[in-house]
């Protein structure tokens, strides 16, 4: 089953373009990496994924669920550790997983 597809996705704000038609295909299992240069739409491509922004065009599914028109079925299925929350230091690495799952 493909764990994450994006067609065309997109997303620009005001007169700036983060992402620009994103296809892409991630197969359950797979393992996968997302890179490039400061400002290359990574963050925001994690975000639209994660239903934390709407994309301007395009469409992406999770496990088969649109982030557009049934968040809250992504939602469900994923879980994120933002990159901005630093580590608790005296908790298990399970445990901080736990942490921000709760959150």
């Amino acid at each position: 089953m493909t764990a994450i597809r994006t067609v065309g996705l997109a997303k620009k704000y005001k007169d700036r373009t983060a992402v620009t038609s994103l296809d892409l295909s991630i197969e359950e299992g797979e393992c996968f990496a997302l890179l490039g240069l400061n400002g290359a739409g990574k963050t925001t491509t994690i975000k639209m994924l994660s239903c934390l922004l709407s994309p301007t065009g395009g469409e992406a599914f999770i496990l088969g669920d649109s982030v557009a028109t049934d968040p809250r079925a992504v939602k469900q299925k994923i879980n994120m550790s933002p990159q901005e929350t630093a580590i608790a230091p005296n908790l298990s690495i399970r445990e901080n997983l736990e942490l921000i799952a709760g959150i």
